[in-house]
This record gives structure tokens, C-alpha cells and sequence, in this order.
């Protein structure tokens, strides 16, 4: 079985950097890992709306491909196979659509499917923070107002439909390249694992 992680929160938070650093982590001591693209990247090279202006087809494709995305590599019989993937977002996806369009009961019932079917290990929220990583990679809104909106969605979301997940942190303001919080993930994932944790 494939070790899953899902690293979710409102856009701007630095998941994308997490999950790289993540991923090299855990090669250097040996774990077979990759970090998965955020879907919503490969949506606008489509040409596919996102942010505030989404549409509810657009956001069905953010669906269906990360779990798509998430399954083909959980399924693989060729080298590589995957010890851990991180996955750059996960069922939080289902949070801006419904943010624009209210409940979809098809895609809550595909999200709720995946989750009941190809569960997450572990799913980390990472918190608002202002500074240079958690700026993004100009594919998600900077707006404030709606960063915060999904937040406050997202948690909700997970809260109403007892989801569990454990929240990350504040960093310390020296805490650029979110030592902390690899370190959090790194040693939980590496225990899960039974493989030791991370010392240093």
C-alpha cells in the first residue's frame, strides 16, 4: 500500500514548496516518494478558469484529476513504486467549487467516495502566513479576503464532515523554508512507516 498525505489550506500557504521539501526529505533517508502537482497549475495551462472565476466544469476537472492523478500512482506495477506520494491539495478541491456554486451533491459524493475508499494517512492544514513562501506561485488568487474565505471554508469542511486532519503550526518568522513543519511531517510519516524518525 501506498503512504498518502495530503497537504490542504486556502491557496498562498506554500503547500507546493511543502511538498517538494516533503518528498526530498524522505528520498534522502531511502523512502521511494514524489510530491504530486497542484491541479489547479495544470487547469489554467488548459486554459481553464480558477480563483474567483471558476466554473463549476472547471472545478469538476480539478476533481476528477487529482483523484485520478492520485490513484495512478497509488496503482503503479513499473518502477517507480511509490513508498509515499504527497499530494499538493486533495478532497479540499471540492471547497471552491462549492464556495461559487453551494453544495453539489455529485461532486460531495465523489469527494466523500474517494476519501471513504482511497483514504489520506494523513492530511496536514497549513495555516495563513504572511510572508515570501507562503506567496504562492502566481497560479492562486493573493486576494486576502478570499484566502481567508477558504480557510475558514476549508476547516469548516473538514470540521462538518469529521474529517481528521491536524492543523500545522505558526512558523517562527526565521523559519523560512518550513523546517518545523517538514520535520513534523518527515517524523510522523517515517514513524507510520516504522522506519525511525528524523534527528537532526
Amino acid at each position: 500500500m501506498v503512504y498518502k498525505i495530503s497537504l490542504s489550506s486556502t491557496q498562498g500557504t506554500g503547500k507546493t514548496t511543502l511538498a517538494t521539501l516533503v518528498s526530498g526529505e524522505l528520498k534522502k533517508r531511502d523512502v521511494e516518494a514524489c510530491a504530486l502537482a497542484e491541479m489547479s497549475t495544470l487547469a489554467q495551462e488548459k486554459g481553464l478558469p480558477i480563483n474567483e472565476q471558476t466554473t463549476r466544469e472547471a472545478q469538476l476537472w480539478i476533481l476528477h484529476t487529482q483523484f485520478a492523478t492520485e490513484l495512478a500512482h497509488q496503482a503503479r506495477t513499473a518502477p517507480p513504486k511509490y513508498e509515499v506520494v504527497v499530494c499538493d491539495r486533495g478532497v479540499d478541491n471540492y471547497c471552491y467549487l462549492k464556495r461559487r456554486f453551494g453544495e453539489d451533491e455529485y461532486a460531495l459524493q465523489m469527494t466523500l467516495g474517494h476519501l471513504r475508499h482511497f483514504p489520506y494517512d494523513q492530511i496536514y492544514v497549513l495555516p495563513i502566513v504572511n510572508d515570501t513562501l507562503g506567496r504562492g506561485e502566481g497560479v492562486r488568487s493573493t486576494d486576502r479576503i478570499f484566502q481567508q474565505e477558504m480557510d475558514t471554508a476549508i476547516r469548516a469542511f473538514f470540521d462538518n464532515q469529521r474529517i481528521p486532519y491536524r492543523a500545522l503550526p505558526q512558523p517562527a518568522a526565521e523559519d523560512r523554508f518550513r523546517e518545523e513543519w517538514v520535520k513534523i511531517i518527515v517524523n510522523q510519516t517515517l514513524t507510520d512507516l516504522e522506519k525511525g524518525g528524523l534527528t537532526r
